[in-house]
């Protein structure tokens, strides 16, 4: 039968333990690490003088040549470094856009529309030259459309938005068997061109490259925000990819993870998704490891402002904010 203990009895048990465990309030005199100074201590003061000492520390390893620790190297600014001297002012071309469809062939030009419908019959050739199926610049722009419309307009699946549940617009705009032929059939790169899986600099991006190359090209017109912050989104999808990844904080938690450089104002001015195996380094880049080099390359965009080229300062693995200025940051020597 058990017995419930009182809390006498249990501090009894616990005098008697042999485990060496003191439980007296004087623990200054058997703690040899008990500091009262420090425990009565201003906090903020305490914490200053704790990353005073792990900068030292840090000094002292990149001074020391014989350290076989690799050094933890900071960057070192001056003040006009610092200093925000770009200009946010926008170009004559973006103020006189007036329509949206302006403002999207601006970003999504049509000759990069016209880039998709050739890709796209020439992979149709490529399968089966007698396939009869052709498409123009007027299916992709009428497809991009439909797909845009069917992201707002959210049916249980694609054929309902023929369905009497459906939405007109989309129902006038392209026949449903017409879609799904092209839905099968669409591409943007030559795929004749692709390098073997077996290839260590494949390209796991390349059947959709011209698409982010040229996204990122129009972007980069819109000026740079002063404070712009590198983050990642998720392209929710149920494809099986080996690119798909499980992020269980995002709304969506399955999909393709794009790291995205962005503005206060939500504008994004570059896109880079995340592959995965391959970690390609261009000249005078940084090798930081192939979770870091994907945002170090947004913001190491060549329009002259702060490049990173050391995680010691900033933690690459969250989010990185960073300060954009005219003059970039100097590479550790």
């Amino acid at each position: 039968m058990s017995k419930t203990l009182r809390k006498g009895e249990i501090r009894e048990i616990l005098d008697e333990s042999e485990d060496g465990l003191d439980f007296d309030d004087d623990d200054d005199v058997d703690d040899p690490n008990y500091n009262e100074e420090l425990v009565h201590a201003d906090f903020d003061e305490v914490v200053e003088n704790i990353l005073e000492d792990i900068e030292n520390e840090n000094m002292e390893l990149c001074a020391d040549p014989s350290n076989d620790v690799p050094p933890i190297l900071n960057l070192v600014l001056e003040e006009h470094q610092l200093r925000f001297t770009g200009n946010t002012s926008l170009p004559d071309d973006i103020k006189i856009i007036e329509a949206p469809i302006e403002y999207f062939l601006y970003l999504f030009p049509k000759e990069l529309i016209k880039c998709i419908a050739n890709e796209t019959n020439l992979y149709v050739v490529q399968k089966d030259v007698n396939d009869p199926f052709r498409v123009s610049e007027m299916d992709i722009q009428q497809f991009i459309g439909v797909v845009y419309m069917m992201s707002l307009v959210q049916l249980p699946n694609v054929p309902s938005h023929w369905s009497k549940i459906g939405t007109s617009m989309i129902q006038e705009a392209m026949p449903l068997k017409k879609l799904e032929n092209l839905r099968r059939r669409i591409h943007f790169n030559d795929n004749s061109k692709n390098l073997p899986s077996t290839d260590k600099n494949i390209d796991r991006m390349y059947k959709i490259r011209p698409i982010l190359d040229e996204l990122n090209k129009n972007f980069a017109k819109v000026p740079l925000e002063q404070h712009l912050c590198v983050d990642e989104q998720i392209c929710s999808t149920k494809a099986r990819n080996p690119m798909k990844r499980y992020l269980p904080n995002k709304p969506h938690k399955w999909g393709y993870k794009i790291f995205v450089l962005c503005g206060t104002t939500g504008f994004a001015y570059k896109i880079e998704p995340e592959t995965g195996k391959e970690n390609i380094v261009g000249d005078n880049e940084p090798d930081l490891g192939a979770s870091s080099n994907g945002p170090t390359k947004l913001v190491d965009d060549g329009r002259g402002f702060a490049q990173i080229t050391c995680s010691a300062n900033i933690s690459l693995r969250g989010t990185i904010v960073v300060e954009n200025t005219e003059e970039s940051i100097p590479s550790h020597p």
